[in-house]
């Protein structure tokens, strides 16, 4: 152990910095929360969010000028943290076709590694095409889950990080020896101000909000939902497509039900974001996964069930407002911003610092 690791668990805290491709606000979201509980901690992101979100260091860009922001801000940051906290299986330094350079001088340093895989960094976007394919009858040889370039870097993480961290379930798959750390959500800002616009006009609207049609199936769901539509049923599709994330949430709000995604086996944020909200959804849930969340409330439905899936949430009202209340638990257990910084805490080796928020609101004041 260093001097910097051993004085830093002494004391209980932690400077923590989040960096990588910012992906709906978490990094950003779980540097604030760490922020107030008297911590420092920075989010740095090497990308532009579409949706809007904003972190404390933005690297995006690419290029010589970007290389050379990146790795001066690498120099600044070797300084100041403690904690390096990666998301998407990206470090600070790369070069060319070189990657993950800092992370042999991070380890030498001292510093505390964690690496977060979220998705798309660990398997292969034609696994999707794959999954599609197959749901559409056409016979293919099943592709690998990663390809060899993503398994390269993994084996470099792998030797490296002191912590490995993947977001779903079913990223174990190949990261068997991660452990797991969901989807963060801000139960302040996910909280209800609207009502369905279905009490209005009778029509049940079913949002759905595809960051890639591609990987999320949407033809699927644009084709069921038209077959219910023929068949009589009083439903309407919503796109929540390429919006800033302020227009997303009222779009989620005045829906009925939503669809994450109906080809792969497991929920990403969009549906955390509707459950919050205490939306019935719908997302392929492999059966194998649900032992890592037996109370998971999410309705499976794929290529194969998507209709009668759909069809029974739209008929019963009651299995709806079930499904929201159990939804919005769920999330408030597994999903709260709070709970996951608390957990996170201490995978990090920081336990003293779990308790500042309540020492905080139980503190005599002045």
């Amino acid at each position: 152990m260093t001097k910097i690791q051993r004085d830093t668990e002494q004391r209980g805290d932690a400077r923590i910095l989040i960096a990588g491709y910012e992906i709906g606000g978490q990094m950003q979201l779980l540097a604030e929360t760490f922020r107030k509980r008297w911590m420092q901690a920075s989010s740095a992101a090497y990308n532009d969010d579409f949706r809007g979100y904003q972190n404390d260091v933005m690297l995006a860009g690419k290029g010589f000028k970007a290389n050379l922001d990146r790795f001066l801000f690498f120099i600044w940051a070797l300084k100041h943290y403690d904690v390096f906290h990666f998301f998407w299986g990206v470090s600070l330094w790369s070069w060319w076709r070189f990657h993950l350079l800092d992370l042999p001088i991070l380890k030498l340093f001292g510093k505390k590694i964690v690496v977060h895989f979220r998705g798309l960094d660990v398997v292969d976007i034609k696994y999707f095409d794959y999954l599609r394919e197959k749901n559409r009858g056409v016979e293919l040889e099943k592709p690998p889950l990663s390809r060899p370039d993503q398994q390269k870097k993994l084996k470099k993480w792998l030797r490296y990080a002191n912590l490995v961290l993947v977001s779903e379930p079913d990223l174990f798959e190949v990261v068997p020896q991660a452990k797991l750390s969901p989807q963060v959500i801000d139960l302040t800002y996910w909280s209800v101000t609207r009502k369905p616009l279905s009490e209005q006009d009778g029509i049940i609207r079913i949002v759905h909000a595809p960051s890639s049609r591609r990987k999320k199936g949407t033809d699927f769901i644009e084709a069921s939902v038209k077959r219910l539509q023929e068949k009589g049923l009083p439903i309407e599709l919503v796109l929540a497509e390429k919006l800033p994330h302020h227009k997303i949430k009222e779009l989620y709000e005045t829906s009925d039900i939503g669809i994450d995604q109906v080809l792969y086996g497991w929920h990403g944020k969009v549906s955390v974001e509707l459950m919050a909200l205490g939306k019935p959804v719908i997302c392929n849930i492999n059966p194998m996964y649900r032992k890592y969340r037996p109370d998971l409330p999410i309705v499976h439905g794929d290529p194969n069930n998507l209709d009668q899936a759909i069809e029974q949430l739209v008929m019963d009202v009651n299995l709806r407002t079930k499904l929201g209340k159990e939804s919005h638990t769920y999330v408030a257990l597994y999903h709260d911003v709070e709970v996951v910084a608390n957990e996170l805490l201490q995978l990090y080796g920081f336990e003293k610092t779990t308790n500042v928020q309540q020492s905080v609101e139980g503190a005599a004041m002045w």
